[in-house]
């Protein structure tokens, strides 16, 4: 008896810690992303950084993390958080939103992704490939991609179905659940993250070159214009700034959906054993803390982007002046106001 009364107070514990770790994760999410992503938008729609192809992934990125956060982190609020889902109302709601919810939480990723083959291009030492790093690829590869993503969920609409006594939108059961978990762990978790680490070797491999490159011709280049020179450079610090936010995304992002991957291979190879009530209740612990870190990544790049670039620092600080002119204003009229009267 005083074993059955351990079980049921350590599974109402795992429970109770599921519930907060949710709550307190998801509404921290919310409030970061709102403000990161509203000021990621202004910074990535400047003239320094509009020019550049690798700024439209960028800011593609971070409208998907937008939607991520204003929309997939609190439904899973609702659901685990309050108990209210969703999901379940229809098996129409059930089809769509887990196929807009999986769509968006790649395709952000995927975007990243995109950023570091155009990183790798505009860094190669060939003509012909840095000519495919141009705002024009970048205006058709988002919608293909974007398209593409898509297709790779398509299964969703097709499979998912309401179950009578299941309070989520689960997936037909059986061989499918084994199908899900490793279509995800390639689409979300091992594909995007293979990219950026492949194309990012490759960038720094070619700014090394690049750099060894550019040491016996400093003679020649003091020759030419200072104009066309100083806008040169203001080029390559905006592209090696571009590289900087790419490589530490890149990290951020394989980090964060790495954990998801263990839990889809954990319960793909795991053994088919009937499951105690506690074990069952650490696997759903487990699954949702790993599930909320997954759109992590998403929901704050904005602090990685002010972290690892001088360039977006200063664009938000010229935010941040601009906003603090009306009070200066207002400070000095206030200011001279006073002098007047003493004066007087």
């Amino acid at each position: 008896m005083s074993s059955s009364n351990t079980s049921t107070a350590e599974i109402d514990i795992l429970v109770y810690t599921k519930i907060m770790f949710t709550r307190c994760w998801s509404f921290l999410l919310i409030c970061l992303g709102i403000i990161g992503h509203a000021l990621s938008i202004y910074v990535f729609t400047r003239p320094k950084f509009r020019s550049n192809p690798c700024t439209h992934y960028f800011l593609a990125s971070t409208i998907c993390g937008a939607f991520i956060t204003c929309v997939n982190t609190p439904l899973r609020l609702l659901q685990t958080g309050y108990n209210i889902d969703l999901f379940g109302y229809s098996i129409v709601t059930c089809k769509l939103l887990t196929f807009v919810l999986y769509w968006s939480k790649a395709l952000a990723s995927w975007f990243i992704a995109l950023a570091s083959i155009d990183r790798f291009l505009c860094s190669s030492r060939s003509a012909s490939l840095r000519a495919w790093s141009n705002i024009r690829v970048a205006s058709w590869t988002i919608p293909i991609m974007t398209i593409m993503i898509g297709f790779t969920y398509i299964y969703v609409l097709i499979l998912y179905q309401l179950k009578a006594g299941h309070l989520r939108c689960p997936a037909n059961q059986g061989s499918f659940a084994f199908f899900q978990g490793i279509w995800n762990l390639v689409v979300f978790s091992l594909g995007p993250p293979c990219i950026m680490f492949c194309f990012g070797s490759l960038t720094i491999h070619n700014i090394r070159q690049a750099g060894k490159r550019v040491i016996p011709r400093n003679n020649q280049i003091n020759d030419q214009t200072k104009q066309p020179q100083l806008q040169l450079q203001n080029q390559k610090k905006t592209d090696r700034q571009l590289i900087q936010m790419m490589i530490v995304q890149c990290v951020y992002f394989s980090i964060t959906s790495s954990l998801i991957s263990i839990n889809y291979i954990y319960m793909s190879v795991r053994p088919s054993l009937v499951l105690d009530a506690l074990q069952v209740a650490k696997d759903d612990l487990f699954a949702q803390m790993v599930g909320t870190i997954s759109i992590t990544g998403a929901c704050t790049s904005f602090y990685l982007f002010t972290l690892s670039s001088q360039l977006f620092r200063d664009e938000l600080m010229k935010l941040f002046e601009y906003l603090q002119r009306p009070f200066k204003r207002l400070s000095e009229n206030e200011t001279g106001f006073v002098r007047n009267n003493l004066t007087h």
